[in-house]
């Protein structure tokens, strides 16, 4: 295994007895068949309002770890629709899915029952990771674009961005007499919705980029932390967990972060049509689009008329809008 991985690190700990713990409560009760043990580690990986993620240790048939997620409907209804359609079919590796359940006495959220990939990440430094990302993302959009069900997801597509941008430039453009701001920061907010207006006037010309590729399976949040890399019978194995932003389109997000050449290699037997120059310019695209949706994520938190609460999101938006400004001067006949 490579001296660069990446390991990640649980954000807290539990011990002890953990019957009570809605996430042991959840796997006893999907798993009540089976014999399965109650988990006496409870590493907490994630915890949000609208989602959660546990690791439940030595929880399994074989006391081997759970990782169960927690989430809304919505989102459980596209892991579902990964894990049980889609991943089977396609030949790369992946994580085994043991099934899911509705929240006792709650329809608001759905667990997510995945085998433990264990702590390590992609690094982004590795050649080793970057080809064996680059090769395990071909793979799947490959395979991906015949299988039926991965059409039922939500628009993965230039469209979901576009919405991004509409929502994230809108909301900029609210806060510009936020008090909190001083001249510098509405600087900032004038500077990204210019961009923001240069993107949506080349639109079209963005999405004719993307059209060199056919419609498939978008992960949509290619990333160190849902890189997952173990050690296989042949060497390093990779995979992508968390398929909550997956959908259905033009998979221009998903290129990034690999390495471009490996990705070609098994796409380009298959979609020979796509030439390695398409990939570059529709990977620059990509991380246009990846800022574009960043600066919506954090465009909310500009409404907090405190001073100190608008310096994290002042911040993040500098580093999105920086990329941005990055990937639009390398495409900027695009532009």
């Amino acid at each position: 295994m490579s001296e660069t991985l990446s390991r990640a690190r649980p954000r807290a700990v539990l011990w002890g007895n953990l019957q009570w713990h809605p996430a042991a409560e959840a796997w006893a009760a999907f798993a009540a068949d089976e014999v399965t043990a109650t988990p006496e580690i409870i590493e907490v990986l994630r915890k949000g309002k609208k989602s959660a993620t546990y690791r439940l240790v030595g929880a399994g048939p074989s006391g081997e770890s759970i990782i169960a997620q927690r989430s809304q409907p919505a989102r459980a209804s596209i892991e579902r629709t990964v894990h049980e359609d889609i991943l089977p079919h396609v030949p790369v590796p992946a994580p085994r899915y043991y099934g899911s359940w509705t929240e006792s006495g709650s329809e608001e959220f759905v667990w997510i029952f995945v085998e433990d990939m264990g702590d390590d990440r992609f690094a982004a430094m590795d050649p080793v990771h970057l080809t064996l990302a680059g090769r395990w993302v071909g793979a799947l959009h490959v395979a991906a674009a015949e299988i039926p069900a991965a059409r039922r997801l939500p628009d993965g597509g230039p469209g979901r961005y576009l919405r991004h941008l509409h929502s994230g430039r809108d909301t900029l453009r609210r806060n510009l007499k936020n008090p909190a701001l001083d001249p510098d920061g509405i600087a900032l907010l004038d500077q990204v919705v210019a961009s923001l207006d240069t993107i949506e006037r080349a639109w079209s010309r963005f999405e004719n980029a993307c059209n060199a590729f056919p419609r498939t399976l978008v992960h949509g949040d290619i990333q160190r932390k849902n890189i997952h890399v173990r050690s296989g019978a042949t060497g390093p194995e990779l995979c992508l967990i968390d398929w909550e932003t997956a959908g259905w389109g033009l998979p221009a997000v998903d290129l990034p972060k690999l390495d471009l050449t490996a990705y070609h290699s098994v796409v380009g037997a298959v979609w020979p049509h796509v030439r390695l120059d398409d990939v570059h310019r529709v990977a620059a695209v990509g991380t246009a689009l990846q800022q574009v949706a960043g600066i919506d994520w954090v465009s909310p938190e500009l409404g907090d008329e405190r001073p100190l609460c608008v310096v994290r999101p002042l911040s993040w938006l500098r580093v999105y809008h920086g990329r941005l400004i990055h990937a639009l001067h390398e495409l900027g006949d695009l532009t």
